[in-house]
């Protein structure tokens, strides 16, 4: 047994000295953005679409659509950012990506200059 023991301990030396802590990531997107249009619908009844992304720090998060504040759309989503140029993708959704800036923390805007989501 005394033969073991300074293997096992040299063992949970290398393991403990071998984990890190995962780095931090306090990007200013993580949060929750939403974006709500009112239209007019072929009967002339009003229809609210929210669209709601929740972004957390393992660049990752979860979007909803509610159509009168009911859930028509849910998926989780994955996001990168490079060169201050953020892609959102939807896998298993119908979405195509949305390419965003961040304006001034609080907007969410398209190349073409349209705000897509506002901060919550």
């Amino acid at each position: 047994m005394k033969k073991y023991s300074p293997l096992l301990m040299l063992c949970a030396i290398l393991v403990f000295a071998s984990c890190s802590k995962p780095a931090t990531n306090n990007d200013p997107v993580i949060g929750i953005w939403v974006n709500t249009i009112s239209n007019n619908s072929i009967d002339q009844k009003n229809v609210q679409t929210e669209y709601e992304w929740i972004f957390n720090d393992a660049y990752l998060g979860r979007f909803h659509q509610y159509e009168n504040n009911v859930i028509t759309a849910q998926t989780d989503f994955s996001w990168k950012k490079e060169n201050g140029i953020y892609t959102i993708s939807y896998p298993g959704l119908e979405k195509s990506d949305d390419v965003v800036t961040l304006v001034s923390n609080t907007f969410l805007q398209n190349s073409n200059g349209e705000i897509v989501a506002e901060r919550e």
